[in-house]
C-alpha cells in the first residue's frame, strides 16, 4: 500500500482508493513541535483544503514535492500558501497567506513515469515578511555523510487510519540509510528508487507519513531533501525522499533560484 502520492494526476482518485494511500496527514512515531521554532515551514493548499507541506527558500519561493501540484501546476488559482500555522485548523491571518504566481517542476519530473526528480518551487504572488515571523532554510546541496541524523517535519499522518484534519506540526529524527539498504528494503515493486532519491529511516520505525509530503528533511539546519514516497507508515520500510544534492536537481534548482527568486 503506497504512503504517497504515485502519480500527480491521481490524487483525487488515490485519495477514495483502497490501494494507496497519499502522504496528506502527521509524522509516524514523532513528537509535537512548535512552528515558532521552524518558522521556515508552510502548507499548501487547494481551495483550501490542506495538500502538503513546504519549506521557504526566499522571500519569494517555496521549495515543494512536484507531486503535490498534482499534475496541475499551471492551474494556481486556487493554490495558497499558509504560514506560521500550528495546526491545520488553526485560522490564519492573512498576512500569513500567500497565492501562487507560477511553479516551476524539475524537468526530468514526469507523473505518468512515477516520482523521480520530484521537486518543485512555487514563486508567490508578494514575497513573506522575512523580517516579521516568517524564515528562511538554506539548502545544502552537499552528498551527505553516512548514517547522517535527519530531521523530517510536517502535518502529516500518525498511522494509516486516516488524516485527522487539525492535525498540529510534529517533527521525527530518522537516519540515512545506504541506497543498496533502500533498494533491497524497498524491493521491485511499481516505483524504483533512482539516484535522484535517498532514504532514511528512524528507531521504532519513524517516519513520515501521509501529508508529510513536500516537506523538508533537515541535516546540520540546512534543508537536504523532500519528502517524497514510500511503502505505508510505520511498517518498517524506508520513507523516500528527493535528494537535493543530486547533480540534476542541484543544477536546475540553483539555475531557478537564481533566475525567479
Amino acid at each position: 500500500m503506497l504512503r504517497l502520492l504515485i502519480g500527480l494526476a491521481l490524487l483525487y482518485q488515490l485519495e477514495s482508493s483502497t490501494l494507496f494511500t497519499l502522504r496528506q496527514g502527521k509524522i509516524f512515531g514523532g513528537e509535537s513541535a512548535s512552528v515558532v521554532d521552524h518558522s521556515f515551514l508552510v502548507n499548501l493548499r487547494r481551495g483550501g483544503k490542506f495538500r502538503c507541506g513546504g519549506v521557504i527558500i526566499s522571500p519569494s519561493c517555496v521549495l515543494t514535492a512536484a507531486h503535490c501540484l498534482e499534475g496541475r501546476h499551471q492551474q494556481l488559482r486556487d493554490l495558497t500558501v499558509h504560514a506560521q500555522q500550528q495546526c491545520l485548523g488553526d485560522e490564519t491571518p492573512p498576512e500569513h497567506v500567500r497565492s501562487a504566481w507560477y511553479v516551476g517542476v524539475a524537468p526530468n519530473y514526469c507523473h505518468q513515469r512515477g516520482l523521480d526528480s520530484d521537486v518543485a518551487v512555487i514563486r508567490l504572488s508578494r514575497p513573506f515578511d522575512i523580517a516579521g515571523n516568517a524564515s528562511l532554510v538554506k539548502i545544502d546541496f552537499n552528498d551527505l555523510p553516512p548514517h547522517s541524523n535527519l530531521t523530517v517535519l510536517g502535518w502529516g499522518a500518525i498511522n494509516e487510519q486516516g488524516h485527522n484534519w487539525n492535525q498540529c506540526l510534529q517533527v521525527a529524527n530518522v537516519r540515512l540509510i545506504s541506497q543498496r539498504e533502500c533498494i533491497q528494503s524497498m524491493g521491485s515493486g511499481q516505483q524504483k528508487v533512482t539516484t535522484n532519491m535517498f532514504c532514511a529511516l528512524g528507531e521504532n520505525a519513524r517516519d513520515a507519513c501521509q501529508g508529510d509530503s513536500g516537506g523538508p528533511t533537515i541535516h546540520a539546519g540546512h534543508s537536504v531533501g523532500i519528502v517524497s514516497w514510500g511503502y505505508g507508515c510505520g511498517r518498517g520500510y524506508p520513507g523516500v525522499y528527493t535528494r537535493l544534492s543530486s547533480p540534476a536537481i542541484t543544477y536546475w534548482l540553483k539555475s531557478f533560484i537564481e533566475r525567479h527568486c
